[in-house]
């Protein structure tokens, strides 16, 4: 059969999905194979005014999702500007902390203006920290879900649905 004569075959590289389904359909790719084998350590670094802080994870009463985030990282936006989301749904189970590489590796002013208020008004803290991405071997958007006993999940955060969607199913009972 000739090219002109054979018959056409439906292109399947062609993409006809809206970007925004084909997104909704993705899901975070762990970072290890098995049960993670990081153990729990606290955070400690600075608040992007150069003030220390620290947050307690071994001797915490409640679970922390650990979500490392930074200026300059694209799939980092939507996790920003939905934090005060992150926190709502996180408010019954866990609690909520922004970490980010220490100052010059990312911008202090950056990190305050991509915070915003979430930290004084719903008291998320946000940690300038590159020791902690050593520790948990994370690369921006990565979020880890930890107990004093455990880290229960790390991945790759994938927008403020998936990201809630992962630490809610991780402090689910197993």
């Amino acid at each position: 059969m000739s090219p002109a004569r054979r018959p056409r075959r439906r292109d399947r590289s062609v993409v006809t999905d809206p970007p925004a389904d084909i997104l909704r359909r993705l899901r975070p790719i762990p970072t290890t194979a098995g049960p993670p084998t990081t153990r729990p350590r606290d955070v400690s670094g600075v608040d992007p005014d150069g003030a220390p802080r620290h947050v307690e994870v071994v001797e915490a009463a409640a679970p922390v999702v650990l979500l490392f985030l930074t200026a300059v990282c694209l799939g980092c936006r939507d996790l920003w500007s939905g934090l005060a989301e992150l926190h709502a749904g996180l408010d019954a189970v866990a609690r909520l902390a922004v970490v980010t590489k220490s100052a010059p590796e990312d911008d202090p002013a950056s990190i305050r203006e991509l915070a915003g208020d979430v930290t004084s008004r719903l008291g998320v803290p946000v940690v300038m920290s590159t020791p902690a991405y050593g520790h948990y071997r994370a690369a921006a958007p990565f979020l880890v879900v930890v107990t004093p006993a455990e880290v229960l999940t790390e991945a790759v955060a994938w927008g403020v649905e998936e990201t809630l969607r992962s630490a809610v199913t991780a402090l689910s009972p197993r």
